[in-house]
């Protein structure tokens, strides 16, 4: 441990004194003018404006924040120019851009997909829903979503491997864990079949390729893709006409050589071309992958753009209104299947006055949802054991405490054991070798990937976990130094220790207080939702016990990486259900460790003696109402097919979710949930007054959750649920068309430019607007020109990855401003708010400023049609 702590230190003070050795030779940062400001997560939507037109020296636009307005929304000066030069070309220009080269070129090089190649479908990911109407994919229940999570974790776990994350459809197919090898090779060859049905050939490439091999250019086809070059041919050779393929003289595809085109791919291109690189003429409809990059290594390089930006905002709302017109048409199946409810005679004879929250709660929407589970696990049971299989069920502590209950209630007897088994202690203890490591993090989506979690996943010690952390944060990029480092042998041997103790203690638990034998099937009860503590123990005990572990849960995601033997309820996209599992949990600490002789440490309990006490009662009304029920349909001679229980248990739930009543708001305002991985451990699960709030800063309740988008009103419920079910790609013009001018100037000792720009409506009259940072220079926000009252509800400066965290209202110096807390009065046209130049030491590439204000009262003199209104 000392010999890890020393070398760690030491790594630390060479990169620290590297790093003062480049600043002493004047080595800084360089920013890349062509980096697009992004916001963390779907906050990304909060970029409106356009920065980048306005950066001193000709500064360059960014593509994202150009995307997001219409050409005239900056309204941009006339004197202003834009010195960066993009080459690109359009259809028109396809016919004569050999003959409009400077000088001649021997090699033609052509992206696939979207320039050569393209798609009947809207989008790429629509043909993944072509596949899923595939016999084979029908079969299996394979969703577009699982295909498209499959690819992403594929690719993360190709990168942790060998850093270059290129994968091959074998290794998205693999992450099927449920299904056998040969459904998976099926699964492959649907998908390319999928391809060669929705692709076509685009004539005016097609046309070019002609041109090019009658002048005797060599001709060659480089795409960024999954699939080898055997069988991009086949896709290709599907669709070009005989000549226009032989005259291909050769297929470069990315993963065959382990590099990217924003990488690696084209050093390949030209070594084999055997040609000088600006005789190699590349076209691409990728701005970065098909123009920068080979630019960069001397090709010459042309941008396609297939369509105007006006194009592609009317195409991309075409493509989500041919997903919302499943409202307009007659009902699909799905939704004119009847509607059961079979609990509604309870509801009658129940004595459910004073219709206390606990009871609206426990017997009216989470009573049904347990009796259903309560039928579908017995029935699991029953099936197992008809089979002949000796069946233990096992319910998870803390959380599936009253799913225990419930069965027990349903079935008159105990059913099971309690166990105290957990997620983090189930993975803890899994790590055998490195490959186990990288499994773990591979899992791991990006929005959650923190290191000082992942530490204390893999049982790191806190000294050396801080040490790993500031080597990994010395690097430009954290994440794959800090993975690095775990490879590091010193560093993975404890690892694997730490782990192997563990697993042993948790060995003896589960031997001393389970009693599994040989042969037994094992099913974990539990609420839900990825399946991660089945997954874990199975590859850590499976073989090691000798013993068949299955899952049976509330609610399970749809991810295509669960385990073959593992059910539920119904499946859902999406995790609603805190409050529920907050509902069904113990009063106990979790699971921490196991002792050596094989008892569970707990952690403290750290929730409120409160939240517990509305739980108890809940859980009591939850008992009652199944006790009620059994009575009521014994007595009745009632049977309800599971069907009918299950597709009443899903409503139930989802209406709590998303359709709470004002009692459950009121009784579940102050709950928390235990962030055991966290720095905090305590965290509310939802904030009515936040969620006011926050509806200010978002353009789409869909980033809302569900309890706060509630608080707001049923439209932006069922707006998020649209938004996010169908996966409908909107931006935040599109969904207000109100906006709010903003007259800017930026100026610094030399010059100073002004410029008109556009603020997108949120909610609630507040507007959002990104303004630039650029360092030493002040930017004046001209508020007289257009209002006489105004509301500044923040501003904030961003990184240049979209983090930030100053509030820069108070550097703002005012000039013919009166202000009183948030509230500006411009006393004049020519009022003036100024802020101030500021180096900010806690950002390490300050981008941008982002503005959240509302106009009070708009100066008389600017026309309504000018701030987005109509009279």
């Amino acid at each position: 441990m000392r010999l890890i702590l020393k070398r760690l230190t030491a790594k630390i003070t060479e990169s620290e004194i590297d790093q003062q050795s480049s600043r002493s030779l004047g080595i800084d940062d360089v920013a890349d003018d062509d980096f697009a400001p992004h916001i963390s997560g779907d906050e990304a939507y909060h970029v409106i404006g356009h920065p980048g037109a306005m950066l001193l020296g000709g500064g360059v636009p960014t593509e994202q924040i150009a995307r997001l307005q219409k050409p005239e929304d900056s309204l941009i000066c006339s004197d202003m120019c834009n010195t960066h030069h993009k080459a690109q070309i359009k259809v028109s220009g396809i016919q004569d851009v050999l003959n409009t080269l400077e000088y001649p070129i021997k090699v033609l090089s052509l992206d696939c997909f979207d320039t050569l190649l393209w798609r009947k479908t809207a989008t790429p990911n629509d043909v993944f829903a072509v596949l899923a109407d595939n016999p084979v994919a029908r079969r299996l229940g394979i969703t577009p979503r699982q295909r498209i999570s499959a690819a992403a974790r594929a690719y993360r776990a190709k990168r942790l491997e060998s850093g270059s994350g290129e994968i091959d459809i074998g290794d998205i197919y693999r992450l099927f864990t449920s299904l056998s090898g040969e459904e998976r090779e099926l699964l492959a060859e649907a998908e390319i079949r999928a391809e060669m049905n929705v692709c076509f050939a685009f004539s005016p490439f097609v046309e070019l390729i002609r041109l090019a091999h009658t002048r005797g250019i060599k001709i060659v086809v480089v795409s960024d893709t999954y699939l080898r070059e055997h069988e991009l041919t086949r896709l290709l050779a599907r669709h070009l006409p005989a000549d226009v393929m032989q005259a291909i003289s050769k297929i470069y595809c990315s993963v065959d050589h382990g590099t990217s085109k924003s990488h690696g791919l084209f050093r390949v291109v030209i070594e084999q071309c055997g040609v000088p690189a600006s005789q190699i003429l590349h076209i691409g409809d990728n701005d970065v992958a098909d123009a920068q990059a080979p630019q960069k290594l001397g090709l010459r390089a042309l941008h396609f753009q297939p369509f105007d930006r006006e194009v592609e905002d009317f195409l991309r709302l075409q493509h989500a209104a041919s997903s919302l017109i499943v409202f307009e048409q007659p009902a699909p199946e799905a939704l004119v299947l009847p509607c059961y409810s079979p609990f509604r005679p309870l509801f009658s004879v129940a004595n459910l006055r004073p219709y206390a929250p606990e009871t609206v709660i426990g017997y009216m929407s989470f009573g049904p949802v347990l009796y259903a589970y309560a039928r579908f696990l017995m029935d699991e049971v029953a099936a197992l054991q008809k089979q002949g299989k000796r069946v233990r069920v096992l319910f998870l502590l803390r959380d599936a405490y009253l799913l225990s209950a419930a069965c027990e209630a349903y079935t008159g007897k105990p059913v099971g054991k309690l166990v105290r088994i957990r997620r983090f202690v189930a993975i803890a203890a899994s790590f055998k070798n490195r490959a186990d490591v990288d499994y773990y993090i591979s899992g791991i989506s990006p929005e959650f990937f923190n290191l000082h979690s992942i530490a204390k996943q893999l049982l790191l010690p806190p000294d050396v976990t801080e040490l790993l952390i500031r080597i990994a944060r010395q690097s430009h990029d954290p994440k794959r130094a800090f993975h690095q480092s775990l490879h590091g042998d010193d560093v993975m041997e404890l690892i694997l220790k730490n782990s192997f103790a563990l697993r042993g203690r948790m060995m003896r638990y589960i031997s001393k207080q389970l009693g599994l034998e040989e042969g037994d099937t094992v099913v974990l009860a539990d609420t839900g939702y990825h399946g991660n503590t089945h997954q874990y123990l199975a590859r850590t005990f499976k073989d090691e016990m000798k013993v068949d572990i299955m899952s049976r849960y509330v609610v399970a995601s749809d991810e295509p990486y669960h385990a073959a033997n593992s059910k539920a309820l119904f499946t859902s996209s999406w995790w609603n259900y805190d409050l529920f599992e907050q509902c069904c949990a113990i009063k106990e600490g979790a699971v921490v460790d196991y002792d050596v002789d094989g008892e569970a440490i707990l952690g403290e309990v750290i929730l409120s003696d409160k939240q517990y006490e509305k739980v108890a009662k809940v859980q009591a009304e939850c008992v009652r109402f199944i006790d009620d029920a059994r009575t009521f349909f014994t007595k009745a001679g009632v049977t309800h097919e599971y069907s009918n229980l299950q597709a009443a248990a899903h409503a139930a739930l989802f209406r709590h979710a998303h359709m709470p009543i004002e009692a459950e708001l009121e009784f579940f305002k102050d709950f928390e949930y235990d962030d055991l991985m966290g720095p905090h451990r305590k965290k509310t699960i939802f904030r009515l007054e936040s969620a006011w709030k926050d509806v200010r800063c978002l353009p789409s309740p869909y980033r809302l959750g569900a309890y706060e988008t509630r608080s707001l009103g049923l439209d932006f419920t069922f707006s998020g649920l649209v938004q996010r079910g169908l996966k409908l790609d909107l931006n935040p013009e599109d969904m207000n068309v109100r906006f709010s001018p903003l007259k800017v100037a930026i100026a610094d000792t030399h010059e100073s430019k002004v410029v008109l720009l556009r603020a997108n409506h949120l909610h609630d009259g507040y507007f959002s607007i990104v303004l630039p940072y650029v360092s030493g220079s002040c930017v004046k926000m001209l508020l007289g020109e257009h209002y006489e009252w105004l509301q500044i509800d923040d501003i904030r400066v961003l990184n240049k990855d979209g983090s930030g965290c100053k509030n820069m209202s108070s550097s703002l110096d005012l000039e013919k401003i009166e202000r009183e807390g948030d509230i500006y009065r411009c006393l004049s046209q020519a009022s003036v708010a100024t802020i101030r130049p500021v180096e900010l030491q806690q950002f390490t590439t300050p981008c941008s400023y982002h503005m959240i204000f509302r106009p009070l009262v708009y100066r008389a003199s600017d026309p309504p049609l000018r701030r987005g209104v109509s009279r």
